[in-house]
C-alpha cells in the first residue's frame, strides 16, 4: 500500500507578505518529519475527510469549549470531528486547540476512526504522553481512513493529490488555486510541493520537490515589463527583462525570479475530431496522447481555465501546443458555432457495415483513397488495412446508404468517419449541417400527420436540444455532439419529407430563448397524464433530488380538473379513463403482475439497479410483501418507490429506475403481462413502464398475504416539457408553433439563434 502522508506545518498565519516575514525556506524532502501535530490540526484532517468546507460551515452543532470561539480558524474543523463523534474536550470543558496531540489520544482517534482495524500503536507509560509526529499521524490516519470504507485510496472520501509549484503564500499554484486554513504556506513559496486537498482546501502539506522548479506549459504574457504566469485562476507576476511573446512556455524558477524562458511549439489552430481525458484526435495530426500536466486555457475573455470537454468537436477554433510528441496545452481563441452536428451512429460500435451510394462514393484515410462505382458495396470490417491509418472519411456528391448487420439500413447526407475503437469494432459517425440534421430527427420524433405547426413546434425543440447538445459536447469522447436513439432524439438519416422540410425551414435557425437569453435546454415526450414533471422531479445525478430545476422545466397541469392530494385520489385520478385528454392510446394505461411473477422482475432488476438502496440481502430478496409509492412531484410523477419484501426492504428512487425496476415482462412465472392502454389494444415485450406516473393498487387474500399488484398509470416518456401528442391538440385548437413552445416552456420565447 502506498504511503501517502498527512503531514501539516504547524505554523501561524500573520496577515503579512511573503516579502515582509522573514521566514527560513522549507528545504526539499518530507515536511515537518520531526514536528508535532496541534489537536486542531488533527481535527482538520478528520473533518475534512467527512466534510467540505461548505457543509462545515452549515453544520448547527454548537461547541461549548471555553478555549475556542467561532472566530478561530479551527472552530468548524472541531465541530465537524464533534459532530462525527472523534473528539471531546477535557473534563474542565476545555479543547486545548494548540496542545501537541499525544501517542495515545492519536490511537483513541484510530479505534473511533475504523474499529475493527487492529493495527495498534505500542503503548507504555513511557511514550503514551509522548506528541505523535506528523508522519505516523499520516500513515494511521490514511490506514484507518482506508480500512472503514475497505478501499486502498482517499479518493472516497473526496481528497486528491496534487504536485504544484506554490505561486503565492496566498495558495495560487501553477495547477490552481487553494486555500490553506491554518497553515504558513510563505516558506513553500516559488517550490514545487506536493499536499492534499479536498474541494480547493489543503488538508496538509506532504513534501517539498523542488526548491528551483520548471512551471510547465503555462500560458505567459507580458503586461508592464512584468511577465504574467497565466494558471486559469489567477496570474503571478515576476519581472522579466526578456521578450515574450503571448503563447504557451516552459518557466524556470530560481528564488522567487525567472530565469529561463522556453516557449513550447504550436501547432496553430486545428480541427478536433475527438477529445477524451486521455487523449485527442486532431484532423491533420491524427490522434496524440495529452501530456501528463497538459494546460487547456480558454484565451478569449481574460484566461481561464478550461475543460477538455470544451474543445467541441468538428472546430477549428483552438490552438495546439506540442512537446514529445504529446499536446501539452490548448487554447481556444474564439468561439465555436454550431454549424454541422455530428451524430454518433445507432449510439454503439459497430463490427460491420455495408455502404453504398447512387452515384458512387469515396473512402480515404489520409494515406490513400479508393473511389467505389454507382451501385458498387463496400464492406467494412475493423480487420481492414484501411483502418491503421486512423479516421476512415467516406464523401458522395448524394446520400450514402449504410446497411447495419442488425438489418436496418438508412442513407446519410453529408460525411461519414469511421473509426477503429476495439480490436474487432469501429464508431460511426455522420456530420452534416444543423438544418439537414434536423430533417432526420423531426418526422421521426413526431409523427408527420400531426401536422405542420405541430412540427414546427417540434422543430423548434430539437433545435433547441441540439444547440445545447452541441455546446455540451457530451459524447466527445466518440468525436459526435449526439447519438442517433431516445438517449438524445431520434435521427434516421436522409428522408424526403415535404411536411417536415416545410416545418424546419419555416422555424430555420429559431430556439427557445430564456428570458436570460440562454437557449433553453428543451425536453420533450410522446403523451402527457394531463400533468408534467419538473426536470429536478426526474433526473438526479445524487439519487436524492438536490438539484434545482429550470423555470421553464416546472411541473404543471394540462386540464381543467382537480391535483390529487393523496395516494388514493391519484388511484381514481389514473383508473378515469374517461377523462377527455391528449388522443394518444398512451394517455390511460394499466398492467397486472401476480405476486410471485413481480418478485421474480424485482429479484432481477434491483439487483442491476444503480439507484436501489436494500436493506437486507440482496441476493435473496423473499416474497413480496408490499409495495407502495413514497414520493412524489409535484405533478404526480413517482420519485421513490418502496418494496416491502421477507428479507428486508428496498428504496428505488428516480423515475427512470423506478420504470426499469417493474418492468412488464414476463421471465418465468405467470402468465403473459399485459399492457392495456386507452386505445383499446394490449402489448407485450416491454423493458419498462410506459411513465413514472402510476399509483398502485394491492390484491390481497383474507389472510391479509399480497396475492398481486395492479398499476394504473398515464402518459409516456419521462413527462419533462413538451408533450408531442399535446402539442398536436394545442396545433388543432389554433395556437401557433410559437405559443405550443411557450405554453410548455414557461417563460420562453421563440427567437432566431442561429
Amino acid at each position: 500500500m502506498r504511503k501517502c502522508l498527512f503531514m501539516i506545518l504547524l505554523l501561524f498565519l500573520t496577515g503579512c507578505t511573503a516579502e515582509e516575514n522573514s521566514f527560513e525556506r522549507a528545504q526539499v524532502g518530507i515536511i515537518g518529519t520531526d514536528m508535532p501535530i496541534s489537536r486542531e490540526m488533527a481535527a482538520k484532517t478528520i473533518a475534512l475527510a467527512f466534510y467540505t468546507n461548505e457543509e462545515l460551515a452549515e453544520l448547527e452543532t454548537e461547541l461549548d469549549f471555553s478555549d475556542i470561539t467561532e472566530k478561530d480558524w479551527a472552530y468548524p474543523y472541531i465541530r465537524g470531528c464533534v459532530k462525527q463523534g472523534f473528539f471531546a474536550g477535557s473534563e474542565e470543558g476545555t479543547f486545548r486547540p494548540q496542545d501537541d496531540m499525544t501517542l495515545w489520544e492519536a490511537q483513541a482517534l484510530m479505534d473511533r476512526l475504523s474499529p475493527d482495524h487492529d493495527s495498534r500503536i505500542v503503548l507504555d507509560d513511557e511514550n503514551k504522553n509522548m506528541a505523535i509526529s506528523y508522519e505516523l499521524w499520516v500513515q494511521l490516519l490514511e490506514t484507518a481512513l482506508q480500512s472503514r470504507r475497505g478501499e486502498e485510496s482517499l479518493y472516497s472520501y473526496g481528497i486528491r493529490e496534487k504536485n504544484t509549484v506554490l505561486l503565492s503564500a496566498d495558495g495560487l499554484c501553477d495547477m490552481g488555486n487553494f486555500t490553506a486554513a491554518g497553515i504558513d504556506l510563505n516558506p513553500y513559496q516559488y517550490s514545487r510541493i506536493t499536499f492534499l486537498e479536498k474541494e480547493g482546501e489543503i488538508l496538509a502539506l506532504l513534501t517539498v520537490e523542488a526548491l528551483s522548479p520548471v512551471v510547465q506549459n503555462i500560458y505567459c504574457r507580458k503586461e508592464d515589463g512584468n511577465l504574467l504566469l497565466e494558471t486559469g485562476e489567477g496570474a503571478a507576476v515576476f519581472s522579466c527583462s526578456e521578450e515574450v511573446e503571448e503563447g504557451i512556455f516552459d518557466v524556470k524558477l530560481e528564488n522567487g525570479k525567472v530565469t529561463e524562458v522556453i516557449p513550447v511549439a504550436s501547432l496553430g489552430r486545428q480541427e478536433v475530431k475527438r477529445v477524451s481525458d486521455a487523449e485527442i484526435y486532431l484532423a491533420e495530426k491524427g490522434r496524440l496522447k495529452w501530456a501528463e500536466n497538459a494546460r487547456i486555457y480558454d484565451g478569449q475573455n481574460g484566461v481561464l481555465t478550461a475543460e477538455f470537454s470544451d474543445l467541441i468537436c468538428g472546430t477549428d477554433v483552438v490552438e495546439y501546443y506540442e512537446k514529445d510528441g504529446m499536446i501539452c496545452a490548448a487554447v481556444i481563441r474564439e468561439d465555436a458555432v454550431l454549424k454541422n452536428m455530428r451524430v454518433f451512429l445507432k449510439g454503439a460500435e459497430q463490427e460491420k457495415v455495408i455502404l453504398s451510394a447512387e452515384k458512387g462514393f469515396t473512402l480515404s484515410n489520409g494515406k490513400a483513397e479508393k473511389k467505389f462505382a454507382a451501385g458498387t458495396k463496400a464492406s467494412l470490417t475493423a480487420d481492414l488495412p484501411w483502418f491503421d491509418h486512423g479516421i476512415l472519411t467516406a464523401k458522395a456528391d448524394c446520400p450514402i446508404r449504410i446497411e447495419f448487420a442488425d438489418g436496418t439500413s438508412y442513407q446519410y447526407e453529408g460525411i461519414l468517419e469511421l473509426e477503429r475503437r476495439g480490436e474487432n469494432s469501429f464508431s460511426i459517425i455522420n456530420e452534416v449541417p444543423l438544418e439537414r440534421y434536423l430533417l432526420g430527427v423531426v418526422p421521426n420524433e413526431m409523427p408527420v400527420s400531426f401536422g405542420q405547426t405541430a412540427l414546427e413546434a417540434q422543430a423548434i425543440a430539437a433545435r433547441s436540444f441540439a444547440y445545447n447538445q452541441f455546446y455540451g459536447n457530451a459524447y466527445c469522447g466518440y468525436g459526435a455532439h449526439v447519438v442517433d436513439t431516445t438517449s438524445s432524439q431520434v435521427y434516421l438519416g436522409y428522408q424526403e419529407n415535404k411536411t417536415a422540410e416545410a416545418a424546419v425551414t419555416a422555424t430555420e435557425g429559431q430556439c427557445a430563448v430564456t428570458e436570460e437569453g440562454a437557449v433553453a435546454q428543451t425536453y420533450f415526450y410522446s403523451t402527457s397524464c394531463g400533468f408534467g414533471a419538473g426536470s429536478e422531479e426526474v433526473w438526479s445525478a445524487d439519487g436524492n433530488f438536490s438539484g434545482k430545476g429550470k423555470t421553464y422545466l416546472q411541473a404543471q397541469k394540462y386540464g381543467a380538473f382537480e391535483t390529487p392530494k393523496t395516494e388514493e385520489d391519484w388511484l381514481a385520478f389514473w383508473q378515469d379513463w374517461e377523462t377527455v385528454g391528449e388522443e394518444s392510446p398512451w394517455y390511460r394505461w394499466k398492467v397486472y403482475f401476480g405476486c410471485g411473477q413481480l418478485t421474480e422482475i424485482l429479484q432481477k432488476t434491483l439487483t442491476e439497479s444503480a439507484n436501489c438502496v436494500f436493506d437486507g440481502n440482496k441476493s435473496d430478496f423473499g416474497k413480496l410483501q408490499g409495495i407502495a409509492v413514497t414520493r412524489r412531484g409535484e405533478g404526480g410523477i413517482t420519485m421513490e418507490l418502496t418494496l416491502n419484501f421477507e428479507k428486508g426492504t428496498a428504496t428505488v428512487k428516480t423515475e427512470n429506475a423506478i420504470r426499469k425496476a417493474l418492468s412488464p415482462t414476463k421471465l418465468t412465472i405467470g402468465e403473459p403481462i399485459y399492457l392495456q392502454r386507452k386505445g383499446g389494444d394490449s402489448l407485450t415485450g416491454h423493458t419498462l413502464l410506459p411513465s413514472g406516473f402510476f399509483a398502485v393498487k394491492e390484491m390481497k387474500n383474507e389472510k391479509g398475504e399480497l396475492t398481486g399488484i395492479a398499476l394504473y398509470g398515464g402518459g409516456n416518456g419521462h413527462g419533462v416539457g413538451m408533450s408531442q401528442y399535446g402539442a398536436k391538440k394545442l396545433a388543432e385548437e389554433g395556437k401557433t408553433s410559437e405559443e405550443i413552445i411557450q405554453y410548455y416552456f414557461s417563460g420562453t420565447t421563440v427567437e432566431r439563434v442561429l
